[in-house]
């Protein structure tokens, strides 16, 4: 299988397979697992992957397990092409998921530095402005 990017202003409810959907403005990516299995997977950006354009392909890092489904596929995604890596048992897949729960519970709960959040309002002002002049 091969992705290509397609950046949205909302996420789809529908995903077509092939895609990997970005949106800048809400740090949301979405895809369909490459295995086929038709899995909806979602992506936090910039917090746990980071969606790139290279050079007209999707590359996403760092690797994508599916971790809450049936397939617990496990692959990257460079220049548009799935790298499949090594599988995980469906044990291993729980710890991950309990881990990434647990990282985002702790970092909900931390009071966010003033200079955070005047640095993501300017990335966001920004962005909105950069949408404006586009169109």
């Amino acid at each position: 299988m091969r992705y290509e990017l397609k950046r949205v202003d909302r996420i789809p409810r529908e995903l077509e397979s092939g895609i990997v959907y970005h949106s800048q403005e809400f740090e949301l990516g979405a895809l369909l697992c490459a295995c086929g299995c038709g899995h909806r997977i979602n992506l936090l950006v910039p917090d746990s992957h980071r969606i790139l354009d290279d050079r007209g392909s999707v590359t996403v890092r760092p690797s994508i397990l599916v971790a809450d489904g049936p397939c617990l596929a496990h692959y990257f995604i460079t220049a548009g092409e799935v790298e499949w890596s090594y599988a995980f048992s469906s044990a291993q897949a729980r710890k991950v998921m309990q881990r990434q729960v647990a990282r985002h519970v702790e970092a909900d709960t931390k009071p966010v530095p003033i200079w955070v959040r005047l640095w993501n309002g300017m990335k966001q002002l920004a962005y909105s402005l950069g949408r404006l002049f586009r169109r």
